[in-house]
């Protein structure tokens, strides 16, 4: 039989930063992510960053990191989820 030799990827340090600053993220974010665009989907709702301040208050978040979050890593799953919300009835 043939011997098959193994193979390894490699990451680069960069890139295993990158799988490991999103194995941290607060569960609670996505929920938070979530909760917002149910919010503004209301017909009645207010703006988006009253919104985002009445989630970061009720759900007790830490403010400055979801803000960084979301603008990091949020933001092309925040816009998908608006432009459901904004199209879903309203």
């Amino acid at each position: 039989m043939p011997r098959r030799s193994g193979t390894t990827t490699r990451l680069s340090t960069a890139a295993r930063r990158t799988e490991a600053a999103e194995d941290d993220v607060d569960p609670a974010y996505h929920r938070a992510i979530l909760k917002i665009a149910l919010e503004l989907k209301k017909p009645d709702a207010p703006g988006y960053e009253a919104i985002v301040a009445s989630t970061i208050r009720s759900m007790r978040l830490d403010a400055g990191a979801f803000r960084r979050y979301l603008g990091e890593n949020g933001a092309r799953n925040m816009s998908l989820l608006l432009a459901t919300a904004k199209g879903m009835g309203t």
